[in-house]
């Protein structure tokens, strides 16, 4: 991660004035918007609790209102079964009874009934049954209860044993029947003579409740164990949909009929039921969502704005900057000519119009030092170069190795022939000045010679490793640097050592550098005399190579910040790194 934000901080480092200020501007803005957005959110929050809360207390008093009348109901239930005239007449009814008395004891019912249906609005009807199921009504017949629920709720009067039950409807949204078994109290024998079944009207019931205005007014619906068997005004909602309350209390807002809803529930304990408060989001946060679409295009506005403002303002500042740059990567590439085509007219007094006039003239001088001394110094530099590597020539004549390889093939002294040829082929590359730079591979040839040499001269007493990552045996580098290397790893660890001596030669590529590396399991080299070599102080001894003469070779050819480096193993032995640039013929590659 933290990877990965170095690499954005180096992108956004390296992009233009006007990118970073439109990254930076919008950045501010997306945060500001974040944190309004945040703080929107939170104060939404609130005002869902807010919302929640009033809701619930009205859903509370709702609910209060309604088991109210329907307790009322129940009272009206039991003074109907334990009036004095019903309960006579019951009682006679369940005698022998001719038509007569039977009509008569059925007006003398159903007038009674009609007095309670009377007294109570919210009351449809009330159905009476005698013993024999005889059926006595008042109050409305039009909707008839169904027998299939009647026997219901019958059977369920006589399993209360004289106790109120309440049921649902089915197919009658917000009906509901109040069952009581009709006990007789004459001499306390309680004996079942009857059943008592009133009829009320729930969605009169709802319909009479004081009604909340504004957001909070919603729909009621009523469940029982996640059924629905009241919905007011009608309210249709999805068959396969379910209101579920897996609290007592609470609020959220769900997906009913393709809408966001808020849905507000409380659980009571009368029959279970379950009162919710439906209410559509779109009525209930109109004005909540107009604010924040409002504030949302307000602050894109204000974003365009200040982009284009900001844009004009800055304009007039990276202009110039940008076109300083342009020439400055111009003279960069060699054209000092471009100088003379800087704007003229910005020779403002301020810190732009400073800096065009300062560059121009440092241009101009660095343009005239470069014409003066640019001859004189590639004569230097070539001459260097040259009487640096001519340190290196031997002393012997190629054409004699040749005579004495003749003679050693026709004597049959295949080692000896092997020798000459290696030195041959050593001293051919010394003495050729044709060409400075070769490739790795060639130098490798060298390097292969001398080690053929030494072979013969020191038999097994050491062992020569060679890694050579692929690919960079192309590259270019000073002719004749890597066998003084070895030369001075022979003298100092082979020559001086009794135990078989390791040396490793290795290759390998870092991004534009090429790095060769020779180690050795020597006694190492003091880090006095490490120090002495970095600063030129310490000379080779005989006609040998020195250390900084291959060093100076090397930043002549490719710049100060190559050469090489000498450092002292972990363990036993020295390490002697060579870094160049990688490059082919006059092509760095990257």
């Amino acid at each position: 991660m933290k990877k990965k934000w170095s690499k954005f901080a180096n992108i956004y480092k390296n992009l233009k004035l006007n990118a970073k200020l439109f990254i930076t501007i919008t950045l501010i803005m997306l945060t500001t918007l974040v944190l309004v957005l945040g703080g929107l959110q939170y104060a939404f929050s609130l005002y869902d609790e807010q919302l929640y809360t009033k809701s619930s207390q009205v859903l509370m008093m709702s609910s209060n209102s309604i088991e109210k009348e329907l307790e009322r109901v129940e009272e009206l239930n039991y003074n109907i079964a334990v009036d004095p005239q019903i309960q006579k007449n019951l009682i006679e009814l369940h005698k022998n009874v001719n038509r007569y008395d039977l009509y008569r004891l059925e007006q003398e019912i159903e007038d009674e009934l009609a007095k309670y249906v009377s007294s109570e609005k919210y009351i449809q009807s009330i159905y009476l049954y005698d013993l024999e199921g005889r059926e006595f009504l008042a109050g409305s017949s039009s909707n008839p209860i169904k027998k299939t629920d009647r026997n219901l709720a019958l059977l369920q009067a006589d399993k209360y044993a004289g106790e109120n039950y309440w049921r649902e409807l089915e197919g009658n949204n917000g009906d509901l029947i109040s069952v009581r078994q009709i006990r007789s109290y004459e001499n306390l024998n309680f004996e079942k003579i009857g059943h008592l079944l009133v009829r009320v009207n729930l969605d009169k019931i709802v319909g009479d409740l004081p009604k909340p205005q504004g957001e909070i007014a919603g729909n009621m619906v009523m469940t029982k164990k996640d059924h629905v068997f009241y919905s007011e005004k009608g309210m249709n909602l999805p068959k396969d949909y379910q209101l579920q309350a897996k609290k007592n209390q609470g609020y959220g807002i769900v997906n009913i009929n393709g809408n966001r809803t808020f849905v507000n529930h409380i659980k009571t304990d009368f029959q279970g039921w379950t009162y919710w408060s439906i209410i559509p989001f779109n009525v209930m946060f109109a004005k909540i969502t107009a604010a924040k679409y409002t504030l949302v295009l307000v602050f894109m506005l204000m974003f365009v704005f200040l982009i284009t403002l900001g844009f004009n303002f800055l304009r007039k500042i990276t202009n110039p900057i940008l076109d300083l740059a342009t020439t400055m990567q111009e003279v960069q590439k060699g054209d000092f000519t471009v100088v003379h085509s800087l704007d003229p007219s910005m020779s403002n007094e301020d810190e732009i119009g400073i800096l065009y006039r300062n560059f121009k003239t440092m241009i101009e001088q660095i343009d005239e030092l470069i014409k003066e001394n640019y001859s004189k110094q590639l004569l230097i530099k070539e001459t260097e170069f040259k009487a640096l590597q001519a340190q290196i020539n031997p002393h012997f004549l190629y054409n004699t190795m040749e005579s004495i390889n003749w003679l050693a093939r026709t004597n049959k002294q295949e080692q000896i022939s092997n020798m000459v040829q290696a030195l041959s082929h050593l001293l051919r590359n010394s003495l050729s000045f044709k060409n400075d730079i070769i490739t790795f591979q060639e130098e490798l040839y060298i390097v292969n010679s001398y080690l053929t040499i030494q072979k013969y001269r020191f038999d097994d007493k050491f062992h020569f490793q060679m890694d050579i990552s692929s690919g960079v045996t192309k590259y270019k580098i000073p002719k004749l640097i890597l066998q003084p290397l070895l030369e001075n790893t022979f003298k100092h660890v082979v020559e001086s050592s009794i135990d078989v001596s390791k040396i490793e030669l290795r290759a390998f590529q870092v991004e534009d550098r090429l790095f060769i590396r020779i180690e050795d399991n020597g006694p190492g080299i003091d880090p006095d005399i490490i120090q002495k070599v970095q600063e030129g102080k310490v000379k080779p001894k005989g006609t040998g190579i020195g250390l900084n003469n291959i060093d100076n070779r090397i930043k002549l050819y490719a710049g100060e910040q190559y050469g090489l480096k000498i450092e002292n193993l972990s363990g036993n032995g020295t390490a002697i790194t060579v870094v160049l640039p990688a490059q082919r013929g006059d092509e760095i590659v990257l």
